[in-house]
């Protein structure tokens, strides 16, 4: 047989292909089912990769224990009430911070030259469960695809009545909707803590021109905890599913008093969750072989295999890359306020003016040692820094703190800027966003100034003092004209020029 022949008779019933294709591409089924679990229908299909991303799942869970995949987008997570920051290990949190980005981008546009910015949002309340996640548009096109696979599958049945491929699409459909209902998935996407208080700031770090900020409020998920992605192994991540878990009893008795706590059930040591993880995985690594015998021995209408894994493909890899609104994570933001600047040190000023968060992102921003008027600046003595800047205040926009009144979006709820993640209606009428000054940047000061490294030295010069942001953020609310900015920032330099007159720490009461 020539090869004209053999090309021919290949692309009239192509053999041995699909097999090989089955065994490629288990990294985008992982990414797929990381995207689409958390409800009783997964929207991912059958396609080439199953069998590989089977194994995959298989050293995985033998290993470090784990279902989801590494993060694929770098985050670092700030706590800007505690000033703490830690690199991200949680696929799900690269995914939130990745794709409010792209939102931002889409509807605030980086101008030429800006250097920073800060979009700030509040956490509103999720709906959902502890354990559930929102159906989605995600859910219906996963329907629809997997309908096409089996109008596809059933072409042999009319034809010849040959039902070998519907057999195969039918059988993996099954075993892809067995392995997204392990409640695994919700456990490494989900934190304990859904209703955190806290302030967070997620950024890729030093050198990006994005920061988000989450405002919690009691409302949001805590992005600390699931920055930190525990492992699958210990009780913690299971303790949220009540039917995994049982109640802890104050006097160690099942008839006293419950406390809110709860303890994970154990089964030879691991979590009762995890040790259901280990089995089915291993149950459904050997049904995958087996069905991948039964691809191999398919001979006819070959064609009809291809177009099943084919459709299934392209829908996992639209699936693995998908842009979801916050809300659908589980996390609905509403939006508050951008900050957009041509100098980062300019950006991170008003929005430690504003908020009196700035600390922990200025010490990211800028690890080595200050400019004097930058010193001052965050000694509280504003004057030289920001009069340098009102001169080029065409490039570098006025100084938040020379504002003779606040942002527009800070204080009136009526002109604010509802996006696509955000629910109709904001849940506060007036001046819902104040903030009381912490009293863990005391610790945090404190932490910075008995410090060793280069950095520490810069603040132990800058003191670090917060006081008068502070001030100046609980005051907020009463400001409404120049006059009383300038009379607040006259008292403001008497009291820094006293201090230093008698010799005192600037921070020192």
């Amino acid at each position: 047989m020539g090869t004209i022949e053999q090309l021919r008779g290949q692309w009239i019933n192509p053999s041995d292909v699909s097999t090989i294709l089955m065994v490629i591409g288990g990294d985008v089924v992982q990414n797929a089912f990381a995207q689409g679990t958390g409800q009783l229908y997964t929207p991912v299909c059958f396609s080439f990769g199953c069998v590989a991303y089977a194994f995959i799942t298989l050293v995985n869970i033998v290993g470090d224990g784990r279902l989801l995949p590494r993060p694929d987008y770098p985050v670092k997570v700030f706590n800007l009430e505690s000033g703490y920051a830690r690199e991200n290990k949680n696929w799900v949190v690269g995914r939130l911070l990745r794709d409010i980005e792209a939102q931002v981008a889409r509807r605030q546009p980086l101008e030429d030259g800006t250097g920073i910015r800060i979009s700030v949002f509040e956490a509103l309340e999720n709906e959902n469960e502890p354990t559930r996640f929102s159906w989605s548009f995600l859910h219906v096109i996963g329907a629809l695809v997997t309908a096409l696979q089996v109008g596809v599958a059933a072409i042999p049945i009319a034809l010849d009545r040959q039902w070998g491929v519907m057999f195969i699409t039918v059988v993996g459909t099954f075993l892809i909707q067995i392995t997204g209902l392990l409640p695994q998935w919700r456990a490494e996407k989900l934190p304990n803590g859904q209703k955190s208080k806290d302030c967070y700031a997620l950024t890729s770090g030093n050198g990006s021109t994005d920061i988000v900020v989450v405002i919690g409020k009691g409302l949001c998920l805590n992005l600390e905890e699931m920055s930190a992605s525990q492992s699958p192994r210990v009780n913690r991540p299971w303790e949220k599913f009540q039917w995994l878990s049982r109640p802890i009893y104050l006097d160690n008795s099942e008839k006293g008093q419950a406390s809110k706590q709860r303890k994970s059930k154990t089964f030879r040591g691991f979590p009762l969750g995890f040790f259901m993880t280990q089995i089915t995985c291993w149950v459904l690594s050997v049904l995958w072989l087996l069905l991948l015998v039964n691809v191999a021995a398919t001979k006819d209408y070959t064609w009809c295999i291809l177009g099943v894994g084919a459709l299934g493909m392209f829908q996992n890899a639209w699936l693995a890359a998908a842009e979801l609104p916050s809300s659908k994570r589980n996390m609905p933001l509403w939006y508050c306020d951008t900050i957009m600047t041509h100098k980062v040190m300019d950006g991170i000023m008003d929005f430690d003016i504003t908020y009196g968060r700035g600390i922990p992102l200025m010490e990211e921003f800028f690890p080595g040692r200050l400019h004097s008027d930058e010193v001052e600046w965050w000694r509280g003595n504003r004057k030289r820094y920001d009069e340098k800047r009102m001169k080029d205040s065409i490039k570098r926009g006025i100084p938040r703190s020379k504002e003779p009144v606040l942002p527009t979006s800070t204080l009136d709820p009526s002109l604010y800027r509802r996006m696509s993640w955000a629910k109709d209606n904001h849940p506060n009428s007036l001046h819902h966003i104040k903030y009381e000054p912490s009293t863990r940047f005391d610790d945090l000061r404190t932490r910075h100034r008995s410090g060793k490294s280069d950095a520490s030295v810069r603040d132990q010069e800058l003191g670090i003092q917060h006081e008068v942001s502070e001030e100046t953020i609980q005051h907020m609310p009463e400001r409404g004209t120049g006059d009383d900015i300038q009379i607040e920032q006259q008292q403001q330099q008497k009291r820094h020029d006293a201090n230093e007159a008698t010799g005192r720490a600037v921070d020192e009461p």
